[in-house]
């Protein structure tokens, strides 16, 4: 098996993972809200109009799911595909992205990929010059920096898997979609050993 499909198969079971997490914890809500996938082509043809490449990963995201239809009405909680943070359909990643293109903040090489509906969000870097070329990037945009968080897309989303495997990820009493803070931290470290931000003392 080669690099790309290995790579592949690792992020077709953290979707299994995810949506398996979803469902144990009940939100139907949530599940319903994911949009059906897009075909390789459409995502790499959107992508390549704005000069970006795509990924490892990236497109079988998008084949997965379109993102979340943020159309409905309901909290932003109902859409939120791990803690703080929902999956934006390739449209409305692509209309932040040109939001954003000439913002002193913004890298031009980044997707974002996860927002959490104040600003900021979770993006992956689709230029190959770029010297984190495919690595996962988390924007605050009430911060001056932004640092890559993940290794990769698909270390990115076995950290979400993994999340819910563990039952890090849970409901709480009010309903919400809620983590253990310490133990996401840990399990990032564990998973993304080549990321500083995770082993900054």
């Amino acid at each position: 098996m080669n690099i790309q499909a290995t790579i592949e198969t690792l992020v077709a079971d953290s979707f299994r993972s995810i949506d398996d997490g979803l469902m144990r914890l009940r939100r139907n809500t949530t599940l319903r809200l994911l949009r059906r996938g897009v075909d390789r082509h459409h995502c790499e043809t959107a992508l390549n109009r704005m000069k970006l490449l795509v990924p490892a990963g990236l497109a079988g995201t998008y084949q997965w799911h379109d993102g979340t239809d943020t159309s409905t009405g309901v909290t932003l909680d109902d859409l939120h595909l791990f803690p703080g943070f929902y999956f934006l359909s390739l449209d409305d990643a692509i209309k932040n992205y040109e939001a954003f293109r000439q913002d002193s903040r913004w890298n031009p090489a980044w997707l974002p990929l996860f927002a959490n509906g104040g600003g900021d969000f979770y993006a992956v870097v689709c230029r190959e010059r770029d010297v984190d070329w495919g690595r996962v990037v988390h924007f605050r945009i009430d911060e001056a920096n932004h640092p890559v968080e993940f290794s990769s897309l698909s270390t990115f989303l076995a950290t979400i898997a993994a999340g819910y495997d563990s039952s890090l990820f849970f409901v709480d009493s009010r309903g919400y979609l809620e983590m253990d803070d310490m133990a996401w931290v840990a399990l990032a470290a564990r998973l993304n050993p080549d990321v500083a931000y995770w082993h900054i003392e």
